[in-house]
């Protein structure tokens, strides 16, 4: 280790290097008054007739186009007068400004002209500025121009936010002036893409024979290569007859009628998916939908208030902010930006209580709305139609046979019809327009019944059976099929599953779970089925699996932190 130096008593301390911030912008300062002045300038600028003073070693070093105009064997490295062209004279004194000061003011009406001379002259932060400020201003007017003016100038940051952006607010996009008068190629690349965030694939529909019929004289001939990119087979069969067989351009294209009888052979024919698999019917995976389960029964033999979030893009888990009370037998829905949580049992009794989170909120907490009208635990609850319904259910006395609808417009419930049955433990599911009662415990047997409610009638009728008796499946939609997973039969913990077609009022058995999974949840994420934790007979689980219908096999996802069992389950998608 060195020692200090010591001189006559006086020690002196190891040599330290000091900086002063302030030292180069001082000398940035200086030669900018410099250049105003004409003072030491070694060359001259000249834009549309206009000179601009300034030093050679000042462009030099914040500009590669100008250092290798001065440093190489070019004409214009002795000049003392150099012509600039491509430029305004108004842009060119912008852009020694923030040469000499390191600020640049960027605006709606210079950002034109600013970014393509930033990019001839290789100012980099100029370029940078001009991009973040487009980037600010992205709507979906504008967006697809934008992307195009990145690409011009080869902005990639810039270029990747206009994309992402018209991917997020793809239906928005879609309707504004903009698409109708982009390329064929650009349309095409803009529905291919994997990254659209769309809950269905209406409004790609739409979209592309918006944009044919915006010129259909020239743009027709277009139409069967672009229905190509749209995911026929993933729209819903009453779309697919009663909008897109109905439309004149196609009914008139061989091609495209070939396009929809592959849609409608999905629907009709599942057993042959798996040979149809292909971009066509594969989910967008663009949207950032989260998988999440609230509540349930945990390890230390009560209610939790743990509520955990799956991101299926990083295949990780992370927590949320925990209940404001612990809860098992819970049912959760999400609708719009929130996420509902509804009844359930708190270790005391049973609850009729709802609270919600708000998704689009920085500072994530739960909040209290309107109470059901009755106690409800291990109740059925669905979405449909912008609003939430909850069935059945266990209020510590009896098994209900009501079914109560929330309006979250209004906050308030309704009760509406009774079930044939009261059921408690049993899966509540919507497909074409219906709700669906599946199985569950009529405080005396198992049960294995459907009943099916119209809201439109108010009016529930029995469906057909499934060909075991459950309580405590997870229930979900997919491809228009209803999935019934695990359960409790009265003797066994199950891991066969049934898919329940509604056209045709049947159930048919698919491959199994991995493991017996009762009091499992169930949903749909990125286009496969997830089981969700569950009892096995002998533990608590916390794993988690998924089904691919295309080729009806699961697979083992990761699993989560705690172990539970009738968890609230559900999908939200993040804005």
């Amino acid at each position: 280790m060195a020692a200090s130096s010591c001189s006559k008593g006086t020690c002196m301390s190891p040599q330290k290097n000091m900086f002063s911030n302030s030292h180069a912008k001082d000398i940035l300062t200086t030669m900018n008054n410099l250049r105003k002045n004409g003072t030491l300038c070694d060359v001259v600028l000249s834009v549309e007739k206009t000179e601009f003073p300034a030093h050679r070693i000042v462009l030099a070093a914040c500009s590669d186009y100008f250092c290798a105009m001065f440093t190489n064997e070019m004409s214009e490295s002795q000049k003392q007068s150099i012509e600039i062209q491509g430029l305004t004279a108004n842009t060119m004194e912008v852009l020694l400004d923030f040469v000499y000061t390191e600020t640049v003011n960027v605006t709606v009406e210079n950002v034109q002209e600013l970014l393509p001379a930033a990019c001839l002259l290789q100012l980099k932060g100029v370029k940078r500025a001009c991009s973040e400020f487009l980037e600010n201003q992205l709507d979906p007017t504008n967006c697809l121009g934008i992307k195009k003016f990145a690409e011009t100038h080869s902005c990639a940051d810039l270029l990747q936010a206009a994309e992402n952006f018209s991917f997020k607010y793809f239906s928005d996009v879609v309707q504004q002036e903009e698409f109708m008068a982009i390329s064929k190629e650009e349309v095409q690349a803009l529905i291919e893409s994997n990254d659209v965030q769309l809950v269905t694939e209406e409004p790609v529909f739409a979209a592309v024979l918006s944009w044919v019929k915006h010129d259909d004289e020239k743009r027709s001939q277009y139409l069967p290569e672009l229905l190509g990119y749209v995911r026929l087979p993933l729209l819903s069969p009453k779309y697919l007859t009663d909008v897109v067989d109905m439309e004149p351009l196609i009914k008139t294209s061989l091609e495209c009628r070939d396009l929809v009888d592959e849609a409608k052979r999905f629907h009709l024919r599942p057993e042959c998916r798996a040979e149809m698999k292909g971009p066509r019917t594969k989910h967008r995976t663009g949207s950032d939908e989260r998988l999440v389960v609230v509540g349930g029964f945990g390890t230390q033999q009560s209610p939790v208030a743990n509520v955990e979030e799956f991101n299926p893009k990083k295949q990780m888990w992370r927590f949320l902010p925990n209940l404001t009370k612990k809860r098992r037998y819970v049912a959760v829905a999400s609708l719009g930006d929130k996420l509902y949580i509804i009844g359930g049992f708190d270790g005391m009794s049973r609850l009729n209580t709802v609270e919600y989170l708000d998704y689009t909120m920085e500072d994530l907490g739960w909040s209290a709305i309107a109470p059901m009208n009755v106690r409800r635990g291990l109740a059925g609850v669905a979405v449909l139609g912008e609003m939430i319904y909850v069935a059945g259910g266990f209020d510590g006395i009896i098994r209900h046979r009501s079914l109560e609808r929330y309006d979250p417009h209004i906050d308030q419930w309704n009760v509406l019809a009774e079930m044939e049955t009261g059921r408690e433990g049993a899966g509540l599911v919507p497909a074409n327009g219906m709700l669906y009662c599946i199985g569950g415990y009529d405080g005396v047997n198992i049960l294995k019944s459907v009943e099916k409610f119209d809201p439109n009638t108010n009016q529930w009728v029995s469906a057909g059976s499934m060909s075991t008796r459950r309580s405590g499946a997870g229930v979900a939609l997919l491809n228009d099929m209803i999935y019934v997973v695990g359960g409790y039969d009265g003797s066994s913990h199950l891991s066969s599953v049934e898919c329940y077609n509604p056209r045709t009022d049947t159930w048919t058995l698919v491959t199994s779970m991995t493991i017996p999974r009762c009091y499992v949840g169930a949903t749909v994420l990125k286009g496969k089925l997830y089981a969700v934790a569950g009892y096995d007979g002998n533990s608590l689980l916390n794993s988690v699996e998924c089904y691919d219908p295309m080729l009806d096999v699961w697979e083992v996802m990761p699993p989560m932190t705690v172990q539970r069992c009738d968890a609230g389950v559900t999908v939200m998608r993040k804005k």
